[in-house]
């Protein structure tokens, strides 16, 4: 269970020294589970912990030593040692751990949902209501002022100029920068603007269709913050074995809190408070689902194990407010709406999987996607770039596993547009809504890097590899997807050399294909012209007609029916116009 959304060890794991042993809950151990498979042979190992027991903290994962060890040679270890904490005299009864022989990944780490009782908390759609469509339809849209979009009263041109919906989601406008003066973060940086301008700023992304989501720091404090300076870090840290204060410096020196400390859950509900007054239809959290469990010895603990059931009983009373984490662990889905991270960032950015597991030696997997995916929304990171979806790789992997789209505004994107946002955006808003918040049912692998997943009535055929992949009658980009829904009429995807049978002009081509009882709509937010051929709509004779953004209609394309299915010229530009897209129907 390392990195949303889960990690499968291939042979070479076994064959060299090394170990996955990582610690429950964090970003690096997301449920108390294991499982192995080798030929025929199946196992899983789980514990059984429901709420409301408190969370019980374990090191599980693989081990192979170095010779002479017992994990060594022909046998690696399973590793499973929950961590304690006991008084002198006093007792600890240990969870059941549950091994269940013979059956698949699947079955086992839905039957762990189940004992655990994670199937029974609310979904994403009982959580977010009205919320989730908007939601499933929004790319989140990172806005730094610091990289370009400065003031808050200068804000409406790039609002107004952004694909809506999208999920704003504004970083940085604290006095100071990003990450300082955590926990204040207002009033903003008045470089940037007054409160009431950033108010401005924030209703008027909502009258434009966009939903709002801060970026909020409450598990670390910087020791010059404002709250900070007033107290002392003995009053608000979480402390060590020794009774000290535990430290720790990102962009400068700070202390990780306890979520026990009074001042700690004063200072967190001022701060929930201060953002109702502020438009904000999610809050988002740093570090929350990301940091390491650790022992807390604050006074105020009911134990030195509670340091993450202080954060889940804080925070539960707000879960109605579309809470959002970085990454994130399963008791965690039960208060938050959503999760942001996971492996292809910690790839990307630090090679962790490399360095843990061996180059080749890994794979992502979607325990979680079965786990969670009907209870959490999951992004990419919030902050790191090279997972927004500004290539290939990050689109196809979105879709394989669930995976919501986010994107930039900055510097770069205002001089030139973004042709990557808006194919983002608008395969969010085709797609989005059949797959946000919905189980997975279904995940198989279909050839070497190509993978098959189903959420609902959504198919999504990845192909992470280097070469094309035939599906049918179109042909799969590398590096490219096809999403389609079961009845038909939904088709989206990237796709090289054929399409619909048909030669497609040299390069990627992503494609939108809408079906209704009458006519075809054709949209290709990146590609080349190129000839199209789609299943003809009912009745005869057949119109293809270019239009513009708008619905306007900017003049008829020639077309040829063949065989049941229309082909026609798709060209990006008419009359000097940009085509939106084009639809096929029969004439009036």
């Amino acid at each position: 269970p390392t990195y949303l959304p889960g990690i499968r060890l291939g042979p070479g794991f076994f064959t060299r020294v090394g170990s996955s042993m990582f610690l429950y809950p964090s970003r690096w151990a997301f449920t108390d589970f294991l499982a192995f498979e080798a030929g025929r042979g199946q196992l899983s190992l789980s514990g059984v912990n429901p709420e409301p027991r408190p969370i019980q903290p374990v090191a599980l994962g693989f081990v192979r030593d170095a010779p002479p060890g017992n994990c060594s040679g022909r046998f690696f270890c399973v590793v499973h040692r929950y961590e304690t904490w006991l008084p002198r005299g006093s007792s600890w009864t240990s969870p059941v751990v549950r091994l269940r022989v013979g059956r698949p990944v699947r079955e086992t780490i839905l039957a762990h949902r189940r004992d655990n009782g994670f199937d029974r908390y609310p979904s994403a759609a009982a959580k977010l209501g009205a919320l989730l469509p908007r939601l499933a339809r929004a790319p989140l849209v990172k806005a730094d002022p610091g990289k370009g979009l400065g003031p808050f009263r200068d804000w409406g041109d790039d609002l107004r100029r952004l694909p809506s919906p999208s999920l704003l989601h504004p970083v940085a406008f604290q006095p100071g920068g990003h990450d300082r003066s955590l926990p204040d973060v207002l009033p903003p940086d008045p470089a940037l603007g007054t409160i009431g301008e950033l108010r401005a700023a924030l209703e008027q992304a909502r009258a434009l269709g966009h939903l709002v989501v801060p970026y909020l720091n409450v598990s670390w404090w910087n020791g010059d913050s404002p709250t900070l300076r007033a107290l002392s870090p003995s009053d608000v840290a979480a402390r060590d074995a020794d009774g000290r204060p535990i430290f720790e410096e990102y962009l400068g020196p700070g202390w990780v809190v306890s979520p026990h400390a009074p001042a700690v859950r004063e200072r967190v509900a001022r701060l929930l408070e201060e953002w109702r007054a502020l438009p904000a239809d999610c809050l988002f959290f740093d570090q929350l689902g990301a940091r390491r469990w650790l022992r807390d010895f604050h006074p105020a603990a009911p134990s030195p194990l509670a340091y993450y059931d202080g954060w889940l009983s804080l925070l539960a009373p707000h879960a109605g407010r579309c809470l959002m984490a970085e990454d994130g662990w399963d008791r965690l889905a039960r208060v938050t709406s959503a999760f942001h991270g996971g492996a292809l960032m910690l790839h990307r950015e630090h090679d962790e999987p490399d360095l843990f597991f061996g180059e080749g030696n890994w794979e992502p997997y979607p325990l979680a996607t079965w786990l969670l995916h009907d209870k959490v929304l999951t992004y990419q990171h919030d902050l790191f770039p090279g997972t927004f979806a500004a290539d290939r790789e990050v689109l196809t992997w979105n879709l394989a596993f669930g995976y919501l789209f986010s994107s930039k505004w900055e510097a770069a994107e205002r001089a030139g547009g973004s042709p990557w946002l808006e194919l983002a955006a608008t395969l969010q808003r085709a797609l989005g809504p059949h797959y946000a918040g919905v189980a997975l049912a279904g995940y198989r692998r279909i050839a070497a890097r190509v993978t098959e997943s189903r959420f609902g009535d959504l198919t999504v055929v990845a192909n992470l590899g280097e070469a094309p992949h035939r599906v049918g009658g179109e042909t799969v980009a590398p590096h490219g997807f096809l999403a389609r829904t079961r009845d038909g009429r939904l088709l989206a995807g990237a796709f090289e050399g054929t399409f619909g049978g048909r030669a497609l002009s040299p390069g990627t081509h992503y494609l939108v294909v809408r079906r209704d009882a009458s006519s075809v709509t054709v949209e290709q937010p990146h590609g080349g012209d190129t000839d199209v051929s789609v299943q003809a709509p009912a009745g005869r004779p057949l119109r293809v007609q270019a239009l513009a953004e708008d619905g306007s209609a900017l003049g008829d394309a020639p077309s040829t029916l063949r065989g049941g299915r229309v082909e026609f010229r798709y060209v990006g530009a008419r009359g000097g116009r940009r085509v939106a897209r084009y639809r096929v129907s029969a004439s009036p």
